[in-house]
Parts: C-alpha cells; sequence; structure tokens
C-alpha cells in the first residue's frame, strides 16, 4: 500500500478513538506521534486509564523480538519492562543499569523491571525491525509512515 493512503487508512481508523468531552480523568490525555526533529504531527491516540503502552520491535543485532513497556504517571512517560529472548547490544545487562528494579525469566523470555523515566522518547523506525505501538490492545503500524525517528509524547486531547 502506498504510504499515503496506508497514513490516511490509519488516521480514519484512529479517528474512533477520539475524546468526547463529557470524558475525564486519565483519558483526556493521549500519547502523540510526530516526526522528529520536524515535529510534524502524525497523530495522537487516547491513553487508557492507567496510562499504559507498549513498544515492540525486532532486535537488529540478535533478530529476536523485544517489547517495552511504558506508564505515563505524574505528568512523566516511565518504562516499567523490557521483555527479550535473547541478550543484545542495548538491551539491560544486570542491575546496575539505569532503572532496574528486577529481574525474572518465564517462559523463555526475560523479564527485566524497570522504574526509568523517559525524558525524551524517540523512536528509530525501520520496515525490517517491524516497529510497532500498542495501546488499549491496539496494535498500531509504525512503519506505516516512511522510516524515520517518531517522538512519542504525552498531551491532552482536543476534544471535539
Amino acid at each position: 500500500m502506498h504510504p499515503v493512503l496506508a497514513g490516511l487508512a490509519l488516521f480514519i481508523w484512529l479517528s474512533g478513538c477520539t475524546v468526547s468531552s463529557h470524558d475525564s480523568g486519565p483519558a483526556d490525555i493521549c500519547l502523540t506521534i510526530q516526526g522528529f526533529p520536524d515535529q510534524v504531527l502524525l497523530t495522537k491516540i487516547p491513553l487508557p486509564p492507567g496510562g499504559e503502552f507498549s513498544l515492540s520491535f525486532i532486535h537488529s543485532v540478535s533478530l529476536t523480538p523485544v517489547r517495552d513497556d511504558y506508564r505515563f504517571e505524574n505528568g512523566k512517560i516511565l518504562q516499567t519492562s523490557e521483555v527479550f529472548e535473547t541478550h543484545g547490544a542495548g538491551l539491560p545487562s544486570g542491575f546496575a543499569d539505569t532503572g532496574v528494579t528486577g529481574w525474572e525469566q518465564a517462559d523463555g523470555k526475560f523479564i527485566v523491571r524497570l522504574r526509568r523515566e523517559i525524558e525524551r522518547l524517540v523512536v528509530r523506525t525501520d520496515r525490517k525491525y517491524q516497529n510497532r505501538l500498542t495501546v488499549s490492545g491496539k496494535e498500531i503500524n509504525l512503519n506505516t509512515w516512511e522510516d524515520q525517528a517518531l517522538e512519542l509524547t504525552v498531551l491532552p486531547c482536543i476534544s471535539r
């Protein structure tokens, strides 16, 4: 599918996620996806109560899946865990790593528990690494747009 048509299809699908004016509380915040560094807004997605979302990708060295879990809390994005099958460059390796609070292994995966404040969440996308964002059980293909850097921020949703 042509990237412009794919982007339009994603926009139409996400437009059903618009927050109505009678909503209140955590549902009034949206995860925004914008180009980086140009800051061109690509879409906004309402965050669920609790503010959880995750990013997943194929690791460039081990070529195995990785999932990073996040939560928006007290005005900040926190990384809460990283789940992976094989150690590789850039993955946590011990308790000395920033924000690591625990390690476990389950179902053949390493699960690193974190409380890591993310000052700026910029994701470098590449189709071959299958970059995905999951919010409220819905998976968004971040490779819908050209391979580029995307910044994810949390802002108030604009009611319609």
